[in-house]
């Protein structure tokens, strides 16, 4: 059994799993009139709802393309709308660096330019959080090929995380090594012990394969490779999958903490991202303008995900009532029995 719902040990009172984390970012999104992310502003509609934990990115605090940046990292940040989540969560900004590499969810609209953003204006900004509150911070993500060995990455993020405050977490973002395109198990199993000196192992979710299938049995065998290794405290973390279907399908092999824009793109309903308008049919909302529509749409997803995270926890205690999984459980079950099988395949 590689699901668990358990307490995560990341704010002084700990935080019940899974943790489903809603995100905000500049990229994919229009700037308002203020120079300020539409994501941001949509944040100052709804903030009062995200009570458990929220996921920034230090790129955009640097650039100032969230609301009230200047306010989170001074002694006001409490009053802010980044003061309501338990678990703040700062994002090292790879994701907004990368010229290529689109969100599932996001269709390019032209070319894409970020501004400068340095690992050392990374590590800058993190001296600015606030101290008295509870923060996960990410490791630093370049993107740039080839990347640093498993062993070389996971040196530089413990060095960046030695000694730091008791209120910050550690997040160490595994990324494939070299040339690859995905992540290898085999290949990071020699420094897998040393990986127990982070409160956290991420991974995106297009790294883990290129099938869906191959994904699943990569984060199982992650799972599996951890608990081996002294790393069973330690929860997983998927960058990018906020999805309803595939997180749950995450979290079925082993999987914990995962974020997201789709909260912010699509509308959750029966257990899946549908079209936007079609939630306005559905809730019988038409006669609302977009901005109306929108922040119904918010708050209905923040109500989906609390309502996802209940299921899960449901069936990680009695995984043989499938039915805790919802609407889809039938195909849930079948790929997770195939994700099964081909795991006792290999041995």
């Amino acid at each position: 059994m590689l699901a668990r719902s358990r307490k995560l040990r990341l704010t002084a009172t700990p935080l019940s799993g899974p943790l489903l984390v809603p995100s905000i970012s500049s990229k994919g999104f229009p700037l308002t009139d203020t120079g300020v992310t539409e994501s941001g502003t949509a944040l100052e509609l709804v903030s009062q709802d995200i009570d458990e934990a929220l996921l920034v990115s230090a790129y955009d605090l640097h650039h100032k393309l969230l609301p009230e940046c200047d306010r989170l990292l001074g002694p006001e940040h409490h009053q802010t709308i980044y003061g309501t989540p338990r678990l703040l969560v700062l994002d090292s900004g790879g994701y907004e660096l990368n010229r290529d590499d689109f969100e599932s969810g996001e269709t390019q609209r032209g070319p894409y330019h970020p501004k400068p953003f340095t690992r050392e204006d990374f590590e800058a900004l993190v001296g600015r959080l606030p101290r008295d509150r509870d923060l996960l911070i990410v490791s630093y993500d370049s993107h740039n090929r080839p990347r640093d060995s498993y062993k070389e990455q996971r040196e530089t993020a413990q060095r960046f995380f030695a000694g730091g405050p008791s209120h910050q977490r550690s997040d160490f973002l595994i990324k494939p090594q070299g040339n690859d395109r995905v992540l290898d198990v085999h290949a990071l199993t020699p420094d897998a012990p040393n990986l127990r000196c982070f409160d956290v192992i991420g991974v995106t979710e297009k790294e883990l394969g290129e099938t869906l299938l191959d994904r699943l049995v990569l984060l199982a065998r992650l799972r599996g490779l951890l608990d081996a290794n002294g790393c069973a405290e330690a929860p997983i973390h998927v960058f990018g999958s906020l999805d309803p279907l595939l997180t749950t399908l995450y979290f079925m092999v082993g999987a914990e903490i995962f974020d997201g824009l789709s909260w912010l793109r699509y509308a959750y309903t029966e257990g899946l991202s549908t079209h936007p308008e079609q939630l306005a049919v559905l809730k019988c909302t038409i006669e609302y303008r977009q901005e109306r529509r929108n922040l119904a749409r918010h708050m209905s997803n923040l109500d989906e995900l609390q309502k996802l995270k209940h299921r899960l926890g449901r069936w990680a205690h009695e995984p043989d009532k499938y039915e805790h999984l919802g609407t889809w459980r039938d195909p849930l079950r079948e790929i997770y029995e195939t994700v099964r099988a081909r795991l006792a395949q290999e041995g």
